[in-house]
């Protein structure tokens, strides 16, 4: 079975879809946040409950549904706060706000005889703690032979002995210096994950979110240079 792994899709509709077109897939598995970010959060949520991905909870999911706060990093928090004010609030109903937060905060799955435990940052602090791939060897597993992640921004894999830990980075908004939309693909017949980057119209999303943010040009500003650089 090819299971298609996802993250931190963060409201681009543009990336997602760009991804969906590009690989096959038989199962989609999600480690969280929706929304936020971007200018198109209704859209990835249809699409996500659309294609029936398996899903996590993320920081910003919670924030939306809930509203507390993301405790999104220092340099991000407040282009977060500002676009779900002024995008996620305006462009979604209360009922699909409520349903971001209809999902658990960790998943465990079996597939194919694979014991799988997928959530949005790390075991004990599933929502917040951001976990880079040096960490992530320290990280309780459980009895799962793979454990899923998202958070960071960042695709990785630490595999050694019985410790087999992924993230396939973000979707919508990549931090590690290449503006496509990360992913990654897990065979669970030969038990091993690649990992793929999608092009997608960034200039297309960068205009939309500045008709959407108005006069929040300081946060604009920094959405822009991410999405286009990937940093």
């Amino acid at each position: 079975m090819e299971v298609l792994l996802i993250s931190d899709v963060h409201s681009n509709i543009t990336a997602l879809d760009s991804v969906l077109s590009t690989v096959r897939y038989d199962e989609v598995l999600f480690m969280g946040d929706i929304v936020d970010y971007g200018p198109y959060p209704m859209e990835v949520y249809s699409r996500l409950k659309q294609i029936g991905a398996k899903r996590v909870l993320g920081n910003h999911d919670v924030a939306a549904a809930f509203g507390l706060d993301c405790r999104s990093s220092p340099r991000a928090h407040e282009a977060a706060v500002r676009t779900r004010e002024r995008i996620t609030f305006q462009r979604m109903p209360r009922r699909a706000l409520q349903g971001l937060g209809e999902a658990e905060r960790t998943l465990h799955l079996d597939i194919d005889g694979l014991r799988i435990k997928a959530l949005h940052a790390c075991p004990g602090d599933e929502l917040y703690r951001y976990i880079t791939k040096e960490e992530a060897g320290s990280l309780e597993m459980g009895e799962a032979d793979l454990m899923l992640v998202g958070h960071t921004h960042v695709a990785y894999e630490v595999k050694d002995g019985t410790r087999w830990i992924v993230n396939p980075g973000s979707v919508g908004m990549p931090k590690d210096g290449d503006p496509r939309a990360s992913y990654a693909v897990l065979d669970t017949s030969s038990r091993e994950v690649r990992f793929e980057r999608a092009e997608y119209d960034v200039e297309g999303v960068v205009a939309r979110l500045r008709e959407l943010m108005g006069d929040e040009v300081t946060v604009y500003d920094f959405l822009a240079r991410t999405l286009r650089t990937g940093s």
